[in-house]
Parts: structure tokens; C-alpha cells; sequence
């Protein structure tokens, strides 16, 4: 997992691939990682989401592990459900929608309520 943290981190570094911007001046997340378990954030774009692909692709190459994409899920926040049916099929995974849990702590569209 070392390794594709730090091609994610190359890519961002290089604009291939753009994360989500924390408000306020914060960070750029582009990924959570817990054991074998990966989370990525980025910006709704289709070449954003085909560089990830390829990124995901070339670790796979690179390494031998590779993304179970028939177990996971591709999740458009503020996008239409068959938007993101059309896009999950780029990666070959099924599309998502919210709110979802991901290790156990939900996540909802809207993060700005204490609830969330």
C-alpha cells in the first residue's frame, strides 16, 4: 500500500490526478488507506477518474496486487445515479449512492451536520 500512496501522491504532485480540497486553506485528500482496505477522493472529472484507472493499473502492474473492482464502488456526490453508472463502468465497478459506511463510520452528502 506504501507504494501506491506514494504514486497517488506523485500523481497529485505532478496534476495528473486532483484530490478534493479541504476548505479554509486545508489540505488535499486524495486517498484513505486502512490495511487493504482504499478510499479515493478526487475531483469529478472523467480524466480525472480515467488517470486513476491508470494509476491503479499501473500498481497493479508494478506490484502484483491488484483493485477487486466487482466489490467496489464508485460514488458521485452531486451527480446523477446513471451518471455515475456510466462513469463506474470505466473502472468496471458498480455505482454507489449515499449515504454509505465505509469501516463501520457512515458517510452522507452533506458532512456539515453534526450528525454526519
Amino acid at each position: 500500500m506504501e507504494g501506491l500512496n506514494i504514486a497517488l501522491k506523485s500523481a497529485e504532485e505532478k496534476g495528473i490526478f486532483k484530490g478534493i480540497s479541504i476548505p479554509n486553506g486545508g489540505p488535499s485528500i486524495s486517498r484513505i488507506f486502512y490495511a487493504d482496505n482504499a478510499l479515493f477522493l478526487g475531483e469529478w472529472t472523467r480524466s480525472n477518474l480515467k488517470n486513476l484507472a491508470r494509476i491503479l493499473n499501473c500498481f497493479h502492474v508494478s506490484s502484483g496486487l491488484r483493485v477487486i473492482f466487482h466489490k467496489s464502488k464508485l460514488f458521485g456526490i452531486g451527480a446523477t445515479l446513471q451518471e455515475t453508472t456510466s462513469w463506474a463502468n470505466i473502472l468496471g465497478c458498480d455505482a454507489g449512492s449515499l449515504p454509505f459506511t465505509y469501516l463501520g463510520v457512515p458517510v452522507d452528502a452533506n458532512m456539515n451536520r453534526i450528525k454526519n
